[in-house]
C-alpha cells in the first residue's frame, strides 16, 4: 500500500498554533469573570454517572466538560485530521505509526506532557474500549521522549481518523486509580466538584496551552430530558444546549437566541431482531420494511426537520449510491406479505395470528431524540397492519439491546464521524460488532469490513461501502428512516460556539474560546 508521509502541515501548522497563541487577544487579556451552564448526559450505561474512559462512551464527556482533548482533531468543514496535542504523524511501513507529541503541554495539574502519558492513556482506552480497542488493533505502543509509536497487528488505514475519536482521549493515568469522579486532562477546564447526581462544576485551567480559556466556571446540568433542556434554556439556567425538533417553534425568530442547524450525518433507524419471537419470521420483518410511513414520521414527530431515507447514508456523503436501498412505504405490500406467509385474523379482534398465536411485538426506545413519541407513531402503524405491540423505554439501551429481548428497537448513530463510514458500517454490521445488536453476520460483509480497514484509498472505500450496504438491505434486520437535522440553540449574548461535525455537541475543541457579552 501507498505509505503516508509526514503530515504536510507538520511544520506550518505547529508555527501557526504557536504564533495564534503568541498573539490570541485571549492569552494577552486573560480570562473573564464570566460563567457558563450547560446540559450533560450520563451515557447509556448502567453504571450512573462517570467519567471513567473504560465504560461505555465516557470519555467524550471530558472532551465536552473540556477536561481532556485527542491527539488530533478534524476539521469542521473538508473533514481532514489536524494536529492538536500531536503536532504530527508518519506512517513508516504497514503496521507502524509514529507520532510526534507538541512540546509545552502540561496537564491541569502541572505535569509536562509526553509521549509516556500519551501510551498509558491510549493503552488504558485500547484495552477497555472494545469499539475503539477493535478499531486500532493495536499490538504494542513505544514511547521515547515525545515521540509515540503505535505498532498494530494488522493494516490500520485510518488510524490518525481513530485518534480524533473523542473517546480517544488523553489523560494522566498516574493521577488517580479511580477516574470515575473525573480525569486529569490537558484540556481549559478542571473538574472541581461533582455531585452526587452528576452535576458538575468546572474552573478555568489558567495554564492551558493554546491561552487563558474566557470563562472562569462552568457548571453542567446532568440527564435532563429534552423537555427540561427547553425549559432550562427558556428560564436561563442552560446557556445553550442540544432541542428536540418539536421544540424549534420556540426559539426561532426569538431574538433572546441563536439557532445552530447542521447535518452530521445522523441516521434514525430501527433494529429489527431475527433472533426474538415473531420477528424470527423473515416474513415479518420484510413487512416491517415497508409498514411505516417515512414521512408521516418526519412531518409528526420531527416537523419535517430532516429528510426520509431508505439509506444508511445521506445523499451529500461519497458512500451513498441512489440505486440502493430498501423499500418505500406500502401498506397493502405489508398486509399482503404477512397474510401469504399464513397470517390472519381469525377472531375479528383486528390482530392477525399464526398458529392459534396472537403477533405480538415489543418496541425498544430510549427517551433521547423523541423515541418515545416515534414508538407510538411506530405502535399506530403497527395496527394498520394488524400487529399488537407494547413500548419499553429503557434507561440502559446498549445493555437492553444486547440482551435481545425485543423486536423493533429504535436508535440513532451518526454515520459519518472521523469523517469516514467505517465508524459506523463495522460496529453495526461486523459479527463481532459493539453495536451489532441483531446478530448481522455475513462472511462477505465481515471480509469487506477487514479490507475497508486495511485501506487508505477514499474511491476503494466508497466501493466498499456501496457493496456492503447491498448486503445490509437484503437482510432485513435494520430499517432505516429518517436523516435528521441537528440543533443547538444558544442564548443571546454567547458568541464563539460552533457545532461539532458528526457530534451532537458543540465544538468543545474551541471550548476556551466561547464567550459572554
Amino acid at each position: 500500500m501507498k505509505r503516508k508521509k509526514m503530515l504536510a502541515v507538520l511544520l506550518c501548522m505547529a508555527m501557526l498554533c504557536s504564533a495564534l497563541v503568541g498573539c490570541g487577544s485571549k492569552k494577552e487579556e486573560g480570562g473573564k469573570d464570566i460563567e457558563f451552564t450547560m446540559s450533560v448526559g450520563n451515557s447509556n450505561t448502567t453504571s450512573g454517572f462517570s467519567f471513567d474512559p473504560a465504560v461505555d462512551y465516557l470519555s467524550q464527556k471530558s472532551v465536552t466538560t473540556g477536561i481532556a482533548e485527542t491527539l488530533f482533531v478534524l476539521n469542521d468543514d473538508t473533514k481532514a485530521v489536524e494536529p492538536h496535542l500531536a503536532t504530527g504523524y508518519e506512517q513508516t511501513d504497514d503496521l507502524t505509526w509514529v507520532i510526534t507529541i507538541r512540546d509545552g503541554v502540561t496537564f491541569s495539574n502541572g505535569k509536562a506532557l509526553d509521549a509516556a502519558a500519551c501510551k498509558s492513556a491510549l493503552e488504558y482506552i485500547f484495552a477497555n474500549n472494545t469499539r475503539l480497542g477493535t478499531m486500532a488493533d493495536i499490538a504494542s505502543i513505544e514511547a521515547d521522549g515525545q515521540i509515540l509509536t503505535l505498532k498494530t497487528n494488522g493494516i490500520v488505514a485510518i488510524m490518525p481518523r481513530i485518534l480524533t475519536e473523542v473517546n480517544a482521549i488523553i489523560f494522566d493515568t498516574e493521577a488517580s486509580d479511580d477516574y470515575s469522579g473525573g480525569v486529569i486532562g490537558t484540556g481549559p477546564y478542571i473538574l472541581k466538584s461533582v455531585d452526587g447526581d452528576g452535576n458538575c462544576e468546572l474552573v478555568r485551567n489558567d495554564n492551558y496551552w493554546q491561552g487563558t480559556p474566557v470563562a472562569a466556571k462552568i457548571h453542567t446540568k446532568a440527564n435532563l430530558d429534552a423537555a427540561a433542556q427547553t425549559l432550562a434554556l427558556q428560564s436561563g439556567e442552560l446557556d445553550w444546549a442540544g432541542i428536540q425538533t418539536s421544540d424549534l417553534p420556540l426559539f426561532e425568530n426569538n431574538p433572546d437566541y441563536e439557532v445552530l442547524t447542521y447535518n452530521p450525518g445522523r441516521v434514525y433507524y430501527l433494529y429489527l431482531n431475527p433472533g426474538y419471537t415473531f420477528t424470527e419470521d423473515p416474513a415479518v420483518r420484510e413487512a416491517l420494511t415497508c409498514a411505516f410511513d417515512r414521512d408521516a414520521i418526519l412531518q409528526g414527530v420531527y416537523g419535517g426537520r430532516g429528510t426520509v431515507t431508505t439509506s444508511i447514508f445521506p445523499d451529500f456523503s461519497e458512500f451513498y449510491d441512489s440505486s440502493l436501498g430498501q423499500v418505500g412505504y406500502n401498506l397493502e405490500q405489508a398486509k399482503k406479505i404477512l397474510a401469504d406467509a399464513g397470517y390472519e385474523d381469525t377472531d375479528n379482534d383486528g390482530f392477525i395470528e399464526k398458529d392459534g398465536e396472537k403477533v405480538h411485538l415489543n418496541i425498544t426506545c430510549y427517551s433521547g431524540n423523541s423515541f418515545p413519541v416515534l414508538s407510538e407513531v411506530l405502535q399506530s402503524m403497527l395496527k394498520e397492519i394488524g400487529i399488537e405491540s407494547d413500548i419499553v423505554v429503557s434507561d440502559a439501551i446498549v445493555d437492553d439491546l444486547n440482551k435481545g429481548e425485543y423486536n423493533i428497537a429504535t436508535y440513532a448513530y451518526n454515520t459519518l464521524t472521523l469523517g469516514d463510514c467505517y465508524n459506523y458500517l463495522n460496529p453495526v454490521f461486523h459479527t463481532d460488532g459493539t453495536s451489532n445488536f441483531t446478530g448481522f453476520s455475513d462472511p462477505e460483509v465481515d471480509a469487506m469490513l477487514d479490507e475497508m480497514k486495511v485501506t487508505s484509498d477514499t474511491a476503494k472505500r466508497a466501493e466498499l461501502a456501496k457493496k456492503i450496504q447491498e448486503k445490509v438491505y437484503e437482510a432485513d434486520q435494520h430499517l432505516f428512516l429518517l436523516h435528521i437535522q441537528r440543533y443547538n440553540v444558544v442564548r443571546k449574548g454567547i458568541t464563539g460556539i460552533t457545532p461539532m461535525f458528526g457530534s451532537d455537541n458543540a465544538n468543545n475543541f474551541i471550548f476556551w474560546k466561547f464567550d459572554k457579552q
